[in-house]
């Protein structure tokens, strides 16, 4: 399959509209033929949309000034104009995935709405990432490969050379005598791409050598049936959410096992929730669903999933160790109080409830265990117990404030208010109201939606 500007056309017109085409430029041989193709279709008059370039340096290479550059003169002698980003990468863990996270951090950040980011990925490197994702156990969402399109930050991403190989694009750059940069640290083999692309897949190819072909047929299906799992966790998220935004527990435990796992994946991709795993989702169905008691938490790398009122809730996990104790001055009318990471206080007027008489000031308070509290005819009971009764999250239950006048427990928001303070018919009382922070994660237009 030889390769030509109009080849892009196609792919141009099926993504949505844009107003401005920005293409990732590294000066490797891909992005320049990419823009360059671009630039054949605007001096031919098949490409009226505003055309410009983006050049992230990672300030990795000691050639990293000279690329920019390099990329800098290029644009100048084509007529694109260039905006050139350098980014901190963090020396923690994979340099090569930190490098990743900041250059499409910056690619969030910079796009606006209406663009259209074009990426030079082609089909050897979707090949590279499917092996690579192969030997690492990836599932049907990571073998159907590199996406040929998804939104991004304000703008989208286009990735229209996926079905054209590095040697067809070689092959255009040596036509139109084009030149690139090239970074030495491509040829690293201790790096695994690297590995792949220099010595298995070469082998590969003097066996079978028109694998490409029979791999772009299997991406295709490993891509429609990523597309149909997805369908069918659509359907059954439907069916298992419920008006609180939990999963129905019982309605997952209608499905089989492998389904439950997909329902399951795909609630945390509309949460925004990065995959679990292979490991984690079968312990999460074959362990926790089945043998989780109410108020149970299962931790994910990002979220907790408790098991409350025969459903399940994502919530974002907020660290005890930031509630205070403080102490709220109550002179004056309806008052409104932050409480240090923790949601707010709202303390209103109200005739004939609420508490009364109202101290001058109160202490906020958080469960050390064995706090007791009397209500209103009825016995006293630990705080425990009551939250328990009361069917309060589990999730808000550590974080709830408790308001005390001197040593003595006055009133638990959502909860009650000790009788020795409860104001009787024609007294003006005080009702206390906590607006918790907010941690409940749930789907919605196929994005998370945090409430």
């Amino acid at each position: 399959m030889s390769y030509s500007p109009d080849k892009l056309l196609p792919a141009l017109q099926q993504a949505p509209a844009a107003k401005r085409y920005v293409v990732a430029l590294s000066g490797g041989l891909d992005s320049i033929v990419l823009l360059h193709s671009l630039c054949a279709l605007r001096a031919e008059g098949q490409l009226s949309t505003e055309l410009s370039a983006l050049h992230i340096n990672h300030n990795l290479s000691p050639s990293a000034q000279q690329w920019q550059a390099f990329c800098k003169q290029t644009c100048e002698d084509w007529q694109v104009s260039l905006h050139a980003e350098a980014v901190e990468v963090s020396s923690s863990g994979s340099l090569e995935a930190a490098a990743r996270s900041g250059r499409y951090q910056a690619f969030r950040e910079l796009l606006q709405a209406d663009d259209l980011l074009l990426m030079a990925h082609h089909l050897d490197d979707q090949i590279e990432t499917v092996l690579f994702r192969l030997i690492r156990g990836a599932g049907a969402q990571g073998l159907a490969g590199i996406p040929p399109q998804r939104k991004l930050g304000a703008g989208r991403l286009l990735r229209p050379l996926l079905q054209y190989g590095r040697a067809e694009l070689t092959e255009y750059a040596a036509e139109h005598q084009l030149a690139w940069q090239e970074d030495a640290s491509n040829s690293d083999e201790q790096h695994d791409r690297n590995y792949l692309r220099h010595q298995v897949l070469p082998q590969i190819e003097q066996r079978w050598p028109d694998y490409r072909q029979s791999w772009r047929k299997s991406l295709a299906l490993l891509s429609e049936n990523d597309e149909l799992q997805k369908q069918l966790g659509a359907i059954d998220l439907r069916d298992a959410i419920t008006a609180l935004g939990g999963i129905s527990v019982s309605v997952m435990q209608g499905l089989g096992s492998a389904r439950q796992r997909n329902l399951v994946r795909y609630w945390l991709q509309q949460l925004g929730v990065s995959d679990p795993g292979w490991n984690t989702l079968h312990q999460f169905v074959s362990e926790f669903i089945p043998g989780g008691s109410p108020g149970s938490k299962f931790a994910l790398e990002s979220c907790d999933v408790y098991q409350h009122k025969a459903q399940l809730f994502a919530v974002r996990p907020l660290p005890e160790s930031d509630l205070e104790a403080q102490t709220l001055n109550l002179e004056g009318g309806a008052l409104d109080f932050s409480l240090n990471s923790n949601g707010r206080l709202r303390i209103e007027a109200s005739q004939g409830e609420g508490i009364y008489p109202l101290p001058h000031s109160l202490q906020v308070k958080y469960r050390q265990g064995g706090e007791t509290l009397k209500l209103k005819g009825r016995p006293q009971k630990r705080v425990k117990q009551l939250l328990q009764e009361s069917g309060m999250p589990p999730w808000q239950r550590q974080r709830l404030p408790l308001l005390f006048a001197d040593a003595e427990l006055v009133c638990v928001p959502g909860i009650g208010i000790a009788e020795s303070y409860l104001a009787q018919s024609g007294q003006d009382g005080m009702q206390v109201v906590w607006a918790a922070p907010t941690q409940l994660l749930t789907p919605k237009s196929g994005r998370s939606k945090i409430r």
